[in-house]
């Protein structure tokens, strides 16, 4: 004959406080991971044009020349040469 089994002490715990919440925990972990390659992948992706367009921008900038106007209106409006 098998023995009786005991009713447990009262406030102990018969089922794992994480029972049943695993599946959500490891979906929630993958679109993490999902999301956070996406965003590497998105920045590295896109830094060599916006770079490439940003250096343009510095060398036209930094020329030092100034054209000179064209126009009569525009020649009106210049500032004067130093």
């Amino acid at each position: 004959m098998a023995p009786a089994t005991t009713a447990p002490l009262p406030g102990s715990m018969t089922v794992p406080p994480l029972f049943g919440w695993e599946f959500i925990a490891v979906v929630l972990l993958v679109v993490v991971a999902v999301a956070v390659a996406f965003f590497l992948m998105a920045a590295a992706g896109r830094n060599v044009s916006e770079r490439a367009e940003m250096q343009a921008w510095l060398e036209a900038r930094s020329s030092g020349r100034r054209q000179e106007p064209t126009d009569v209106r525009d020649a009106a409006q210049a500032p004067a040469p130093e």
